[in-house]
């Protein structure tokens, strides 16, 4: 899933949701039984015949992930899945890609919240293109004997060449 949105906004969410599926190799069986049990979790079964570009940026972002995950990859890289939503959308977020983890789904998160990696069961940061930490954020914090990811990042990235 893309950092910006990778729907079509002259389509509906249903629409979004075929084409995407068709791309993944989907069968319309199984996209009709997919999309209709994740419309419903998601709540966006009133929505699905909404053209994109008419629906708020927090639903395109479950729509976006509905999209990405319609066909129970067995990893998914989300790119800033949460830039630029409202801090409840943020956090019922999370919960979609807790949600996907539980059922066996590996979910990559790039974020640049480090309050976020505090979500993630392991963190790997990266500092001028070098993995400079990997470890259960737990661990990193007991590591560097702080108490954010903050901080953490703050201590790992002190000694970066890299200018703006």
């Amino acid at each position: 899933m893309s950092q910006k949105f990778s729907l079509y906004g002259e389509l509906t969410v249903i629409e979004n949701l075929r084409l995407f599926s068709s791309i993944y190799g989907m069968n319309r069986q199984s996209f009709r039984l997919a999309s209709s049990r994740l419309l419903e979790e998601l709540e966006m079964t009133d929505m699905q015949n909404a053209l994109v570009k008419e629906i708020p940026v927090g639903w395109k972002q479950k729509l976006a992930f509905l999209a990405a995950t319609i066909h129970s990859p067995e990893i998914v890289f989300l790119d800033e899945p949460t830039g630029g939503v409202d801090p409840v959308t943020r956090r019922k977020f999370w919960e979609l890609i807790y949600k996907a983890s539980s059922e066996g789904m590996t979910v990559f998160v790039t974020t640049h919240y480090l309050d976020e990696a505090e979500y993630c069961n392991r963190v790997s940061i990266m500092v001028d293109g070098h993995i400079n930490a990997l470890d259960a954020p737990a661990a990193l914090k007991q590591r560097y004997n702080v108490s954010s990811m903050d901080e953490v990042f703050r201590i790992v990235a002190k000694d970066s060449t890299r200018s703006d």
